[in-house]
C-alpha cells in the first residue's frame, strides 16, 4: 500500500550523508599508534561520548587503550579532525539534500553524535538546509532506544506516521518502524531517490 507523502524526511549523518572512508586510520597515523587497537578503542567508548561525554575523557580513554598519553593539544586536534571528517559531505550528497529541500518537503537530521560533531554540522553550509537537528549528545538518549525517536517527534511536533527516515544501521531502522516511521536502510543516493519517489516525494533529476 502506498503511504501518503511524508511531512518531513529525516536523515542520519554518519554512514548516510557523510561516508568518511579511512578516517579512523588517518587519526591513528596522526596519533602514531597501531590502527587496529586504535579502531577498537575508538568504538569501545563512543557510545558514552555520543551521549554527551567530555572530549578530554573520551580521547584520554582511547589513548590509554593503545598506550599513548595524549597531550591536551593532541586531544583537541584529533577531536576537531574527527568531527570535521564526519561533517564533510561528498558533492553528490550535497546535491541530493539540496534537491530534497527544493521539493518542498521539510527535512531534519537525527544522529548519534558528540558535541564536537554537532557543532561542526551546525556551522556547515549544508547543515543550514535542515531546520531541525536532533543529536544524542543534546538529548541524552541514542538510537535505537525509543526515547531518541520520541525526541525527534517532539522536536517536529509530528507523529511517526508523518516521517520518512534514512539510516545505515538495521537496528535503527527497525526501531523507527516500530514507531510507525517509514524507515529505509541507506543504500546510496540513487536508492534514496527511488525510496523518496515511492513515498510521494519527487525531486528534480540531477
Amino acid at each position: 500500500m502506498r503511504r501518503s507523502r511524508p511531512a518531513v524526511v529525516v536523515f542520519d549523518v554518519g554512514g548516510v550523508l557523510a561516508e568518511p572512508e579511512g578516517g579512523i586510520a588517518a587519526l591513528a597515523a596522526e596519533a602514531r599508534v597501531d590502527v587496529t587497537g586504535f579502531t577498537t578503542a575508538y568504538w569501545r567508548y563512543r557510545d558514552g561520548y555520543d551521549l554527551g561525554g567530555a572530549v578530554d575523557e573520551y580521547w584520554t580513554q582511547v589513548g590509554a587503550d593503545v598506550g599513548r598519553r595524549l597531550a591536551p593539544a593532541e586531544v583537541r586536534r584529533l577531536d576537531r579532525r574527527d568531527a570535521q571528517r564526519w561533517a564533510e559531505l561528498a558533492p553528490r550528497l550535497v546535491e541530493l539534500v539540496e534537491r530534497v529541500a527544493h521539493s518542498g518537503v521539510r527535512m531534519a537530521l537525527f544522529s548519534n553524535a558528540p558535541h564536537s560533531l554537532a557543532a561542526e554540522v551546525r556551522s556547515s553550509g549544508w547543515g543550514a538546509l535542515f531546520p531541525t537537528k536532533v543529536f544524542s549528545c543534546e538529548t541524552g538518549v541514542a538510537k535505537p532506544r525509543s526515547g531518541a525517536y520520541e525526541a525527534v517527534e517532539d522536536a517536529l511536533g509530528l507523529s511517526g506516521g508523518e516521517l520518512m527516515f534514512f539510516d545505515d544501521r538495521p537496528a535503527n531502522v527497525a526501531a523507527a518502524r516500530e514507531r510507525g516511521w517509514s524507515a529505509h536502510q541507506w543504500q546510496g543516493p540513487w536508492q534514496c531517490v527511488a525510496d523518496l519517489a515511492a513515498g510521494g516525494v519527487s525531486i528534480l533529476p540531477g
